[in-house]
């Protein structure tokens, strides 16, 4: 469930096509699909390998699995928000500078250069200066949805009812996984 298996675009699952763990899937689902709010993961084991406990302890990991990762996407949108205020300092440096030049060329001083290319260079220096504020907007607006999207889905993940139950308890035969086990 927490380690990913080899991938296997032969597979009925999922998770071996894609080459990630289970838990993984399951949170990627949880992220990416808002209305998605499971209280309860049924986890279908081979005959037999169900033990008394493993829903518990599996309960258990997901919670402590969502709780480090919560504290790293947190350490990691802080982080984010670091660099984009570094972003922001030089990237209003670059935009008064591209600013300057814009209106150098919009001044008498470059009365000797063409019309045509005094007027390009002045927008296309206004619009590079501007451009250059894309990236600290993306780092200090956009990319902090992503991580309070993934933390949101690490909640829903920890509250999860964890059920184990065997695949014969599922209605699911053997030779429907014989696939995957050759």
């Amino acid at each position: 469930m927490f380690n990913a298996p080899a991938v296997d675009p032969l597979s009925p699952g999922l998770p071996e096509v894609l080459g990630i763990s289970g838990t993984e899937y399951l949170l990627n689902r949880l992220q990416t699909d808002r209305k998605l709010n499971p209280r309860t993961v049924v986890l279908a084991l081979p005959d037999g390998q169900t033990v008394g406990g493993l829903d518990d302890r599996t309960q258990q990991a997901f919670r402590r699995f969502a709780e480090h990762r919560i504290r790293q996407q947190q350490a990691s949108l802080r982080e984010t928000r670091r660099r984009g205020w570094r972003a922001t300092a030089v990237a209003l440096i670059l935009l008064a500078f591209f600013l300057g030049l814009g209106s150098l060329f919009a001044s008498e001083v470059t009365n000797a250069v063409p019309s045509l290319v005094r007027r390009t260079l002045e927008f296309g220096f206004e619009i590079t200066g501007w451009v250059m504020l894309w990236h600290p907007i993306e780092l200090l607006v956009f990319e902090p949805f992503t991580f309070k999207d993934r933390i949101a889905a690490l909640h829903k993940l920890m509250a999860l009812r964890v059920v184990v139950r065997s695949w014969k308890e599922c209605g699911i035969r053997d030779e429907q996984w014989s696939r995957c086990c050759e």
